[in-house]
């Protein structure tokens, strides 16, 4: 996938830029969504949307619900003192 960098070039999208724009994604939506909304709203190929949820959830950004054959992605809550909202485990 092509994107036009700040200099008006053509570029790859960076393994960093995707996490950042999924992540984004994530955390504007009232929502959890599957794989092909967050590809969608992202401009991705499902497969590379899956790739990088699968390396946010094992860095513990994003959390996964099975749901039948539907696997609904949404952001782990963090406070703003370091506190896991969902595990209540101090970072």
């Amino acid at each position: 996938m092509l994107v036009i960098d700040v200099n008006g070039g053509l570029g790859e999208m960076s393994p960093d830029f995707l996490e950042e724009l999924i992540l984004d994604i994530l955390r504007k939506s009232d929502i959890s969504l599957t794989i092909l909304e967050i590809a969608e709203r992202a401009g991705i190929h499902r497969v590379t949307a899956s790739k990088y949820l699968a390396v946010l959830e094992a860095k513990g950004f994003v959390k996964r619900r099975d749901v039948g054959k539907a696997k609904l992605y949404s952001i782990v809550e963090r406070s703003v003192k370091g506190k896991d909202m969902d595990t209540g485990e101090i970072e």
